[in-house]
């Protein structure tokens, strides 16, 4: 009611496939990082806040984005179009390219804060901080995912997609 009160034009737009897309992936990456606050703040009894917007831990979130975000292209296409189009094309090079840094790269580069981290504990902050890094004296080492953490964001991915198809179809 209150959409169809703005215009027809603005209705449109509020209720458009791309923005449809655009829902059911964040709920997706938002459900991954919801799951982690509730773990976390769990696990040490208080709340975490920083698990809400933090990287790395089970499961992704960006991999969790990205395949929903490639699923539902795929399927809406296919609904509507009978085939899928390009954007499904690019969304699954995009969800690709995602799933690998998040398991090799940023992997890598997770390993490689936990050893510098080490070296430089007997440094001062004055002189870590000349090093980079950072106010807190250490750089953080939850970027990257196991396999496991990988696994758990295409499960999550998949599910919400399927659900999220199934709502706006």
């Amino acid at each position: 009611m209150f959409l169809e009160s703005l215009g027809e034009d603005m209705y449109a737009f509020f209720t458009s496939r791309a923005l449809q897309i655009i829902y059911i992936s964040v709920i997706s990456c938002f459900t991954c990082q919801l799951y982690k606050f509730v773990y976390y703040s769990i696990k040490h009894k208080r709340p975490t806040w920083f698990m809400l917007v933090s990287t790395g831990g089970f499961p992704s979130s960006h991999t969790s984005l990205v395949v929903t975000l490639t699923l539902v292209i795929g399927m809406l296409q296919f609904h509507d179009l009978g085939y899928p189009d390009w954007a499904f094309a690019v969304s699954f090079v995009l969800t690709v390219i995602t799933v690998h840094d998040a398991m090799g790269v940023r992997y890598e580069a997770s390993k490689h804060a936990i050893i510098l981290n080490n070296m430089v504990v007997n440094l001062s902050e004055e002189e870590k901080l000349d090093l980079g890094f950072g106010k807190k004296g250490r750089l953080k080492e939850m970027l990257g995912h196991r396999y496991t953490e990988v696994l758990g964001g295409i499960l999550v991915g998949i599910i919400v997609a399927l659900i999220g198809y199934f709502i706006v179809r």
